[in-house]
């Protein structure tokens, strides 16, 4: 700003002294006035860029099929891009199908399916590979995320003989490279092996005890049509698996249903399924179902295909809790009235009542660039405390919870 005036006044003098008529004189001014006007707008929005951070309790959302990872505002719910997959200005170029998202380590990790685990830097979007899944002998497809405490990576992997069904949880130290199977479908040894069925990971997540959490999907691949649903829960250590809660139990609650991509526990230590309709269910089912952690029983908390419940919602996908302070649950969803379409809805839900508000609509081009497939959902933590985050002190608005800019 300095430079730019100390020009503008050399050629003020200059225009001055000179013998150039009067309207001459008052054009170049008006001329100038308007370049420093200009330069002053540019310098104001280069400040206010580089201090525009990610808050804590901002949504993260990665959409499968725009390649993007999205910031949205939960207040406003505007839509802002952080790093887009198609941009190389901003890391290798990726087009495959984004389908996680977790937060550690001072990073924003992203999962792309045919590809591998990408690194994001909040501060500018800019992404790097840090576990390749396109080489032996970890080759092969990988869906969802979830970070353990010492900030290792879990993800739901898919060999190639498996035809894309995540069959194995993954264990990724994405300091060193390290990758260690921590349960594979196919291992009698380790629990419920469905010799008679396709069965594969649909989502997973971490309890406080550092069990993982993970639901699964199973059919008989001849015969009539019918899919099932189960969660499991998986020691950490071992890789046993041990069955919570069966979707084809009646005496656990609602049937006719199949797990989702998006799970997610409360502070309570009560689970958050995603769920749809099986493929024998008689009517629609969108259902956000809540699993008692102790007993497998489940509750419907939101239904999806209920009017009284808020506005409707199909194709359940993604799920994230907010901090206490704030409450909400958000769950991804399609639009009802296009049964066609992919998830492009995000709402939030009243923990409580299970009453819904459309918090970010597609639809709504005000609210910025649309979402074209919503996969997966994080919110960033207000107060973090493992290793790289920083408590974002709340009297500074542009306080980054990834610690100070640099």
């Amino acid at each position: 700003m300095a430079n730019a005036t100390k020009w503008i006044t050399v050629l003020g003098h200059s225009i001055a002294g000179s013998s150039w008529k009067a309207p001459c004189r008052v054009s170049c001014r008006r001329f100038l006035r308007a370049w420093l006007g200009v330069l002053c707008v540019l310098l104001l929005a280069g400040n206010l860029a580089q201090a525009a951070t990610i808050h804590g309790g901002d949504i993260l959302v990665v959409d499968a099929r725009a390649s993007k990872l999205f910031l949205v505002d939960p207040n406003t719910g505007a839509r802002t891009i952080i790093s887009d997959f198609l941009d190389p200005t901003q890391g290798p170029v990726d087009r495959s199908f984004l389908a996680g998202v977790s937060i550690g380590r001072g990073q924003i990790f992203v999962t792309a399916a045919t590809t591998g685990i990408y690194a994001v830097d909040p501060r500018t979007g800019n992404r790097t590979l840090v576990s390749d899944f396109t080489t032996e002998p970890f080759r092969g497809d990988v869906f969802g995320s979830t970070i353990d405490a010492p900030g290792r990576l879990m993800t739901n992997w898919a060999q190639p003989q498996f035809g894309g069904a995540p069959r194995s949880i993954v264990r990724i130290d994405t300091l060193t490279g390290t990758r260690v199977v921590v349960s594979d479908l196919a291992n009698p040894a380790q629990g419920d092996v469905f010799n008679c069925c396709v069965a594969y990971f649909t989502d997973l997540v971490l309890e406080k005890t550092g069990a993982v959490l993970a639901s699964v999907t199973w059919f008989v691949p001849v015969g009539p049509s019918r899919d099932v649903g189960d969660m499991y829960r998986v020691d950490p250590v071992t890789g046993q698996r041990s069955l919570l809660s069966d979707f084809n139990s009646p005496a656990q609650g609602a049937t006719d249903l199949v797990p989702s991509t998006g799970i997610a526990v409360e502070t309570s230590g009560q689970i958050l399924v995603n769920s749809h309709g099986s493929s024998i269910a008689p009517v629609p089912r969108n259902l956000l179902l809540r699993i008692n952690p102790n007993t497998g029983n489940r509750a419907v908390l939101s239904d999806f295909d209920n009017a009284a419940q808020g506005p409707l919602g199909w194709r359940l996908s993604g799920i994230a809790l907010e901090q206490p302070r704030a409450g909400g649950i958000i769950v991804g969803a399609g639009n009802p009235a296009n049964r066609a379409a992919e998830p492009t809805l995000l709402f939030r839900v009243d923990p409580q009542t299970g009453r819904r508000t459309l918090l970010s609509d597609s639809r709504d081009l005000k609210q910025g660039p649309p979402f074209v497939w919503i996969s997966e959902i994080a919110v960033v933590p207000e107060n973090a405390n493992d290793a790289g985050f920083v408590a974002a002190p709340r009297t500074n608005p542009f306080a980054s919870p990834f610690g100070p800019l640099e």
